[in-house]
């Protein structure tokens, strides 16, 4: 019970827009907005560094299977417990991967939090800000196609929660899938443009 009040009252400063921080512990960024230093290609597919942002175009060999990973960019190291926030601009589909490892299909060996051109659509199974194939979001709050969306994810122990523009939209308690891995952005198929920036984690 104090874990959660803990955690709810660290959400509450995300939301605020206040430090998210732990005494010690600074945000520190992913991505240096100029290159792709410290992020390593998997399986294909199109990365470049346009005006400050990753994109992601010409994704391939992505599936439903969870043996077979299709492309996505991921950080050269792993991370356990954290808070990461970004922006993302999509057209299409792609994901942001948390605690996901090599092998097999990184959305079911950890976790992916759904990325959609989806603005206004209501009752998708799994909406922009849903953890795929594991709990949809609360309500679809994405933004139009090609707008500027902003996300705060908290992974600590088997606690996961989403804030996307503003609004919790996922608070999940059943993350046992596993407690360590990479941060990864999905490159889903050839018809899809993803946009990320000002991508910064916090160690907890």
């Amino acid at each position: 019970m104090k874990l959660r009040i803990l955690l709810s009252a660290l959400l509450g400063l995300l939301m605020a827009g206040c430090s998210s921080t732990r005494p010690g512990n600074a945000p520190m960024a992913l991505f240096n907005g100029v290159d792709l230093t410290g992020w390593v290609i998997e399986h294909g597919g199109e990365w470049t560094v346009e005006d400050g942002a990753l994109v992601g175009r010409n994704g391939r060999g992505w599936s439903t299977n969870p043996e077979v990973s299709g492309s996505w960019l991921r950080t050269g190291r792993t991370y356990r417990n954290f808070i990461l926030e970004l922006e993302f601009a999509i057209e299409g589909n792609s994901g942001i991967m948390l605690r996901s490892g090599l092998e097999r299909n990184p959305t079911f060996n950890g976790y992916e939090m759904q990325v959609l051109s989806d603005y206004g659509r209501e009752g998708g199974r799994f909406p922009t800000g849903s953890l795929y194939d594991v709990i949809a979001a609360s309500r679809n709050a994405s933004r139009p196609t090609g707008a500027w969306n902003q996300v705060r994810i908290l992974a600590e122990d088997s606690l996961i929660q989403i804030v996307l523009n503003g609004e919790l939209v996922v608070d999940y308690a059943g993350a046992t899938r596993r407690r360590e891995g990479h941060i990864g952005l999905q490159n889903h198929d050839e018809n899809s443009v993803v946009r990320y920036r000002n991508i910064r984690l916090t160690e907890l």
